[in-house]
């Protein structure tokens, strides 16, 4: 169960950002923020199994070399903003295809600037746009596209459509072509500390709460004389 857990909300997101959304192709470049982070590690999975090439950010230098063993064709530093000329190296000066952004300010914008023309920009971070922040459209001439994803309204706006996308990431799930997330379990009672833990980005993949145990009820005696 605990598994199971980190499969909706990563998975679906993930899912509905490149295959609904950016309509991701084989042979097509992703770079994905976070990569270390639930909807990160669920990402790298959904755009490898459809044959595109993976460049990953990530925080420290444990989740890099986790990223890298588990598939990322590159991975760069998310803390700098170095990771946008690492981009145009790795691509020859291309840029890339499609960014799943978690990424804020600066680090939002120098993410818009690799796009190569008829780019996808997936946004999940909430930072920009409860700030209202400004971006430029300069970079949206050569036929970008821009999605603000907010998964949570799938199943309030969209339900069929979500069911349809789960429908179909439960195929991937039961030819094998996906895989359950890395996840750290904590007890309903230390729920303290897994979002203190979660607040710090100290985590990788997901964390589940378990639930706390029920304790067996016993069949209340029947006093003396009574049926």
């Amino acid at each position: 169960f605990e598994a199971a857990a980190t499969i909706p909300v990563a998975f679906l997101t993930s899912y509905y950002a490149l295959v609904h959304l950016a309509r991701l192709e084989a042979g097509e470049t992703v770079l994905v923020h976070g990569g270390a982070g639930g909807v990160g590690l669920a990402a790298l999975q959904i755009a490898k199994s459809h044959g595109a090439t993976v460049i990953a950010t990530a925080g420290s230098r444990e989740k890099r070399v986790l990223l890298e063993t588990l598939g990322a064709d590159h991975v760069l530093d998310s803390r700098s903003l170095a990771f946008a000329d690492e981009v145009m190296r790795l691509t020859g000066g291309q840029g890339v295809d499609v960014v799943l952004n978690s990424l804020a300010g600066e680090a939002m914008e120098r993410s818009v600037q690799v796009l190569k023309p008829f780019g996808r920009f997936l946004e999940l971070g909430k930072r920009d746009f409860y700030g209202n922040t400004r971006l430029g459209l300069r970079p949206f001439r050569q036929n970008l596209s821009y999605f603000g994803i907010d998964a949570d309204q799938l199943l309030t706006r969209q339900l069929k459509l979500a069911e349809r996308l789960f429908r179909n990431l439960m195929r991937l799930f039961e030819d094998g072509s996906l895989t359950a997330l890395p996840f750290r379990a904590f007890a309903a009672e230390d729920a303290t500390a897994a979002f203190r833990l979660m607040q710090q980005a100290g985590h990788i993949g997901k964390i589940v709460i378990t639930p706390p145990a029920v304790p067996a009820v016993s069949a209340t005696p029947t006093a003396p004389g009574f049926q």
